[in-house]
């Protein structure tokens, strides 16, 4: 409702009550129960040379470098047997290692690994397989085991590339307490090598990737985040900044890879440490309560903080300050070096849309903008620009199962533009950001995706009526 009453102070209309009713409906994301009628079926695992293969897939894939979900050794030689054995139904731990399979077969279908005759049926039962986790999440807690939290893991990605941020949170709170019940909160006593077949490592591995999608939510849905930083230990695995220059460097990450090899973690660890920091210092409650002063001595801070870590990346490949449309793209670029661009642009977003709070009242503080909030807006509007230009260049060479996490960053981009231009309608004489609003359904059906279903078409078409609506308010407020 404040949102609303802002928006009619400004054009003396809001937005569309058939926009605001589509927004609260359960079709726009993709993770549904499956259909009634096979809730009968009996579900069964597909045999255990399947679940190896697929779990060998996985384990030899660049997505586990990114999501090192899995370690193959203690897979192969504790879960594989305590699932598949004849007295399963009865021995005790068997749930979290039976789960653990269920959540093999869900990230399989999330990243495309699941090809082959042997393997058709996977898909039609993945939803089955998820709730089957759900369903078992008060015994992997009592059972406390590794496996346990691999499955609870692996379901939390898959309901983060589904869309389904909601669940995606509940899930990070779960497994942290897990993680920190297993020490996974600490720097790892065991040895300086980094080694996968290692439990402390494996789950310190876990640790990150849950750190990760922690801070990443927190700024997705606006909630506070799960892990307190100032309770954790976090220490950088061994040789870690190199292996992420290595990565942006490498069209293919890591084709020799073992054991020994240093995961990636979603996006990079320094940046989402950074995340961490912006929602504390600038996006808390306590931060709602700062000076404007305070404010901008923040916003100062975190700005260097991002541009230490920007230069630390190799210099063909580290994020511009501004992309535009004449700045080239590697064709041969990966798709965590174009997450870390889109996300080093949305940092600078959530950095400098901090000093914007003091126009969040009603229309005397159109009276407060100056100079210096005027170079703040124009800020906003390259970040914003930047992420739209440069994920249409970038699309060809995106992987297709990051539909519902790529489209977050030109949304936040649109959203920036569409509040800028509300605020400060008078700088902008030839509508350059009206353009940029209705340019961006034309980006938006490039996106690749990996399965059209009626979500993913049903968010497209939401998409496209909210930025029309935008554009109409846009107008109203020139």
């Amino acid at each position: 409702m404040q949102g609303q009453q802002w928006i009619k102070n400004r054009t003396g209309s809001t937005i569309s009550s058939n926009i605001i009713d589509k927004y609260r409906l359960p079709y726009l994301y993709s993770t549904r129960p499956p259909p009634a009628n096979d809730n009968h079926k009996i579900l069964k695992l597909p045999g255990r040379q399947v679940i190896e293969e697929l779990a060998a897939r996985f384990c030899s894939s660049a997505q586990s470098l990114v999501f090192p979900l899995l370690s193959l050794h203690r897979f192969r030689t504790a879960t594989l047997p305590l699932a598949y054995s004849e007295a399963a139904g009865s021995k005790h731990h068997t749930v979290s290692a039976k789960c653990c399979l269920y959540g093999v077969l869900i990230i399989s279908d999330i990243f495309g690994l699941d090809s082959g005759d042997e393997m058709t049926d996977i898909n039609c039962w993945c939803q089955r397989y998820a709730l089957e986790i759900e369903g078992w999440i008060p015994v992997i807690l009592r059972e406390m085991r590794v496996d346990g939290l691999e499955s609870l893991m692996m379901l939390m990605i898959f309901k983060y590339f589904m869309g389904d941020l909601e669940s995606a949170s509940f899930l990070v709170s779960v497994a942290s307490r897990f993680l920190i019940q297993l020490g996974a909160h600490l720097y790892p006593s065991s040895s300086d090598v980094y080694n996968k077949d290692n439990d402390a490592h494996h789950v310190r591995d876990l640790f990150w990737v849950c750190y990760c999608i922690d801070k990443d939510l927190s700024h997705r849905t606006g909630q506070p985040p799960t892990i307190n930083d100032d309770h954790c230990d976090l220490t950088l695995p061994p040789n870690y900044v190199q292996m992420q220059s290595n990565n942006i460097l490498s069209s293919s990450p890591c084709s020799s890879r073992s054991s020994y090899t240093v995961p990636l973690y979603p996006w990079d660890i320094r940046l989402s440490v950074m995340k961490s920091k912006i929602y504390n210092d600038l996006h808390s409650i306590s931060a709602s309560r700062l000076s404007e002063t305070e404010i901008l001595r923040r916003i100062r801070h975190l700005d260097e903080e991002l541009e230490a870590w920007r230069v630390t990346l190799p210099s063909d490949h580290r994020p511009t300050l501004s992309f535009l449309e004449q700045t080239p793209v590697d064709a041969h670029t990966n798709t965590q070096a174009i997450m870390l661009r889109l996300s080093y642009h949305h940092c600078v977003i959530l950095i400098h849309r901090a000093r914007c709070r003091v126009f969040q009242e009603g229309l005397s503080s159109m009276s407060l903008i100056d100079d210096g909030h005027r170079i703040n807006f124009q800020i906003l509007i390259d970040a914003s620009r930047s992420i739209l230009i440069y994920l249409e260049k970038a699309l060809p060479v995106l992987a297709h199962e990051c539909f519902w996490v790529i489209i977050f960053y030109p949304m936040t981009a649109i959203t920036t533009i569409f509040s800028i231009a509300l605020l400060d309608n008078r700088s902008d004489p030839e509508n350059d950001k009206l353009k940029l609003l209705r340019g961006f359904t034309r980006l938006i059906r490039q996106i690749p995706i990996k399965k059209l279903t009626v979500a993913e078409i049903s968010h497209l078409e939401f998409i496209e009526e909210v930025v029309e609506e935008m554009s109409r308010l846009v107008l109203l407020a020139s």
